[in-house]
């Protein structure tokens, strides 16, 4: 807390997890607010003056609070309780007792009440608000609803969000945060929205809003983001953040930039000092055999492999202090000089250090990782993988120099080998559009001939080939492959002189230096299957035998190469990497986190294990420091867009590191990330916290709805949906009834009914008093569900409700199916209902609204566009089309602003293809394929790294999918049991089968 006229803010709370969202009372006596300290968001109150917190609310979905009633009597939050929609509860300060205002079925957010206590204004729909510049059909919408009529009033929809309402002390119009102009971020294919130029209408400024939706902007900021909007209750004064800083403005006027100051200390320790004896991440053993350097922490250790006497001998000395990233170790011939990639001045670049004096020097400066480290055949070169648009495959002299490319590839890194006598480079390349998606596509082994700057497909198969590895002698090479079956192949180099079926492998142990020599021509019909078992690592080749070792389950196999049986050379498991010793007689492996060295030629083959004491400081400023840096270098390598949406993704980067410092929880770490990608104003670029929440308890659920209006004693049913518990004879329970206890407790619908009754009671067995219209009590005992079953359970429900009605409306011509997500088990869902309820239909209707997203739009299109071709008459059998699951009818698509990613993809193909009619609301164009991980810290990312296109070469992301009839359903419809967009459905499709 802190003057509205600068000076030095003092804490009001000082727990250890996170408290936000303050809310101040009307009285300025209390502050409410959310935290996570009890594991998921919940509502606590504080004294202003600082003191004791008490906990408001129990249940165990978020609940956050928006606002205080006028009569400072109970604090309005959204939330979802008993209902299966979202909607606004009031909670009463004194004794937790709720009451639910309204319900909606779309997401509505931000309730504040107007000053008279008989309205709120809110938000309906609405993006995150990170991404305050977007537009499109989800973005938030500001309404009112009075609590006396139930009247719902849109005040302003642009497209454009509305953030953080809050109303005049008059009540007469509403403060929000919102542009007035759309700010260009994506592109047909081929084309560039250029860089963005800010101005006043583009960047979120404070405006006024007037009830009939007229705006005036107040603030005139240029670029960075105004946020966390809030205004005086009883003074024309509101006050936001924009670009770090606070500013207060009173009556309209310039707003001030206020001084703030804070004495604060850290909650947690910033420094933890841990002693790591194993968890080592990778292991390069030195050309003499008598050091390992170890990546534990992603810091590189040195650790002897003869080991002193006394308790120092496992020490290691730690080579490099960088939080970020420092890996994949690779040792120079002089035994001294170390090779190694590190993020620690922005991308993956490649360094080389003297281990005897630390010394650092950089090999590689361009904005480009660098994977794959390998010394070349003659020793004389470390070899790499540089990713990007310039990329490929790269040599350095050992002894320092500038980089040459030896193979143009732009794009990620390929797994490659040297040919023994360092002319030829064996690589996996992907064969385009040979997967049914993308990221299935398979991979052809190619060879690269380093005198003549040729590459040649040696496999010329669609199967995944992958981790080629030459022969010592140079006359063969082998890789891993599914073409039948996961095994390894080998390809004569040159072709036998007998078949294959009479070919006997031998091996001969080079002599001296050798020459390999490859004949390409019909080189891809000479692979043969050599080993048949998965290899699950790097394929090694002793050069005095020819056999094959590999891993297999955690342990060391060897395969002879004359094709005897393989077998096990190690019992312990845990080994999980393997490279060869400097001079390929020794196996070099990491085993249950700890270097080790296999003596393949020794008899019963031992396993000497490196032991080691790393002494290492984690330092989490640091650690957050580097977690920033790797979130951006991430993004600036693998966002689909190399524009970033037309921003400046570098001055981005600067704009937010300034918060690193102020930085104490995980939660502020992700909001930091979350604002900075916000401004891509891209989807699928979510952040989430790292893992530590504290843990949390789980409301169950009674399996009916709530008549909030009744006062007591107990709890007044609403609703039984059928195949809820309280729907069968057994546990039969009636809309009007009255639960007066639950094992033994009385009860009502406030928050004592979760902290004592329900939380932790999902599946357990519930008693209940129950008060029956004749006034008569008697006790039902059934199992406790969770909100999700319940939810399902609803919307189950629902959806057969609207089958019905569709093939009631239409005389029995035409069905319905809906699509929940784009997922495995919703396709099977798809599957087995569509072939149940169309068989004999004229027409069908696809809905997916209310539907996340996924993968599996292809393969539904793929189901739905198949054509019949022919009859099958089964003698005494009905005729029969061919192929079966053919539908061959007219269909309607149906979608909504709840028709996120692959869903939204879905209705574009259909209509493409001219397959299906579009019926409903614009989708919010919320469509990139993503991926993810983990940062160093733990903080969880998503990453948009392939963009979606029409075939006209428009982007599907920030550009929804248009329906051919736009036809909205409002709350009091949906409620009422109305749905004018599956009306609309019928009608369109029943004009089509007439």
């Amino acid at each position: 807390m802190a003057p509205s006229s600068g000076g030095k803010a003092v804490p009001l709370t000082n727990h250890v997890e996170m408290d936000d969202n303050p809310i101040w009372s009307p009285d300025g006596k209390y502050v409410a607010f959310a935290s996570n300290r009890s594991g998921n968001w919940d509502v606590y109150i504080v004294p202003a003056g600082g003191g004791q917190t008490r906990r408001l609310t129990y249940h165990s979905g978020s609940d956050i609070p928006s606002d205080w009633s006028p009569d400072g009597k109970t604090i309005l939050i959204r939330t979802t309780r008993d209902d299966s929609n979202n909607g606004f509860y009031t909670i009463d300060v004194t004794n937790g007792r709720a009451n639910r205002l309204m319900l909606d079925m779309m997401p509505v957010s931000n309730p504040r009440f107007l000053p008279d206590g008989k309205s709120i204004v809110y938000n309906r729909f609405g993006f995150p608000w990170v991404r305050s510049r977007y537009q499109g059909s989800a973005a938030a919408q500001l309404w009112r609803y009075d609590l006396t009529t139930q009247k719902r009033e849109k005040i302003r929809d642009t497209g454009f969000q509305h953030l953080w309402p809050n109303p005049f002390p008059d009540g007469k119009s509403v403060y929000t945060i919102t542009v007035t102009e759309k700010t260009p971020s994506t592109a047909p294919i081929g084309k560039s929205v250029g860089k963005n130029v800010d101005n006043v209408n583009r960047t979120p400024n404070v405006y006024a809003v007037a009830m009939n939706g007229g705006a005036r902007r107040l603030t005139s900021f240029i670029g960075a983001p105004a946020r966390f909007l809030t205004a005086a209750s009883k003074s024309d004064a509101v006050a936001f953040e924009d670009d770090g800083d606070v500013y207060l403005m009173a009556g309209g006027k310039t707003p001030q930039k206020i001084a703030l100051t804070a004495s604060i200390d850290d909650k947690t320790t910033q420094e933890e000092r841990l002693v790591l004896t194993n968890g080592a991440e990778d292991a390069a053993l030195s050309p003499k055999g008598d050091k390992f350097v170890v990546q534990v922490r992603s810091e590189l250790w040195l650790v002897p492999t003869k080991k002193g006497k006394g308790p120092n001998a496992d020490d290691a000395v730690q080579l490099t202090d960088w939080a970020g990233t420092d890996e994949q170790p690779l040792w120079a011939p002089d035994n001294k000089t170390l090779f190694f990639v590190s993020d620690r001045n922005g991308a993956e670049r490649l360094y080389s250090m003297n281990t005897e004096t630390k010394a650092v020097t950089a090999i590689t400066n361009a904005d480009a990782d660098v994977e794959q480290l390998r010394l070349t055949p003659d020793k004389t070169k470390v070899s790499f993988w540089m990713t990007g648009k310039d990329g490929g495959l790269f040599t350095v002299p050992v002894i320092g120099g500038t980089p040459t490319r030896v193979i143009s590839h732009p794009g990620d890194s390929k797994f490659y080998n040297w040919s023994p006598d360092g002319r030829y480079v064996a690589y996996s390349e992907t064969l385009l559009r040979s997967g049914y998606y993308y990221w299935e596509s398979t991979q052809n082994i190619y060879v690269f001939d380093t005198t003549t700057g040729k590459s040649t497909n040696i496999t010329k198969l669609s199967a995944q080939h992958t981790q080629p590895t030459f022969t010592p002698d140079g006359k063969y090479l082998l890789f891993r492959s599914n073409r039948s079956g996961d095994a390894v192949y080998l390809v004569a180099l040159h072709p036998e002189d007998v078949p294959t079926t009479e070919l006997d492998l031998k091996y001969t142990k080079p002599t001296g230096p050798v020459k390999v020599d490859i004949d390409f021509d019909d080189i891809e019909s000479r692979p043969r299957q050599f080993l048949n078992m998965p290899v699950q690592s790097e394929i090694l080749v002793d050069p005095a035998d020819g056999a094959l070792y590999f891993l297999n389950s955690g342990d060391l196999w060897k395969a002879p190469f004359n094709g005897d049986e393989p077998r096990k050379v190690t019992n312990s498991g845990g080994f999980n990497a393997i490279t060869w010793n400097d001079d390929q007689t020794k196996v070099v492996a990491l085993r249950s986190g700890l270097p080790a060295i296999v003596e393949i030629h020794q008899p019963g083959t031992p396993v000497n294990v490196t032991t080691f004491r790393a002494d290492w400081t984690h330092d989490l400023r640091k650690e957050r420091e580097a977690a920033f840096n790797e979130f951006w270098r991430t993004y600036n390598r693998r966002f689909y867009d190399p524009n970033f949406h037309g921003r400046n993704w570098t001055a981005l980067r600067d704009r937010y590191r300034k918060y690193l410092p102020s930085i104490g929880h995980r939660n502020e770490m992700a909001t930091v990330l979350n604002m900075l990608v916000g401004e891509l104003e891209s989807s699928h670029s979510e952040v989430s916290a790292a893992p530590g929440n504290p843990s949390s308890q789980t409301s169950a659920h009674l399996g009916f709805t709530f008549d909030y209006s009744y006062p007591g004693p107990g709890i007044k049913i609403k609703d039984v949906p059928a195949r809820s518990p309280g729907s069968y004879a057994k546990s039969k329970l009636s809309p009007g009834e009255i639960v007066l206890k639950i094992n033994g407790k009385d009860v009502l619908p406030d928050e004592v009914l979760y902290r004592d009754v329900l939380n932790e009671q999902v599946g357990r067995e519930l008693t209940l008093q129950v008060q029956g219209a004749d006034g008569k009590t008697r006790e039902v005992k059934y199992r406790a569900i969770s909100s999700g079953a319940f939810a399902g359970i609803v919307q189950g429900n629902r959806l057969e409700a609207r089958r019905k009605y569709v093939e009631e409306k239409s005389g029995g011509r035409l069905t319905y199916v809906h699509i929940a997500g784009m997922g495995e088990g919703e396709f099977q869902r798809f599957n087995q209902q569509v072939w149940q309820y169309a068989e004999g239909k004229k027409g069908l209707i696809i809905d997916v609204r209310n539907n996340g997203g996924g993968n599996t739009s292809d393969r539904i299109i793929d189901v739905l566009e198949r054509q019949p071709n022919s009859y099958y008459q089964v003698r005494d059998e009905p005729l029969q089309l061919g192929p079966g699951q053919a539908l061959g009818v007219p269909m309607v698509v149906m979608m909504a602003e709840s028709s996120y990613s692959n869903a939204e993809m879905f209705p574009a193909a259909m209509k493409s293809r001219k397959l299906a009619t579009l019926v409903g609301r614009p989708t919010p164009g919320y469509v990139i394929y993503t991926g993810g991980g983990r940062l160093v810290d733990g903080t969880s990312i998503r990453l948009p790294g392939t963009g979606a296109y029409r075939l006209d070469g428009t982007p599907l992301e920030d550009n929804g999918v248009i329906p051919d009839y736009d036809v909205q359903i409002t709350p009091e419809e949906y409620f009422a049991g109305k749905d004018p967009q599956l009306d609309k459905a019928i009608e369109v499709l029943m004009s089509q089968t007439k």
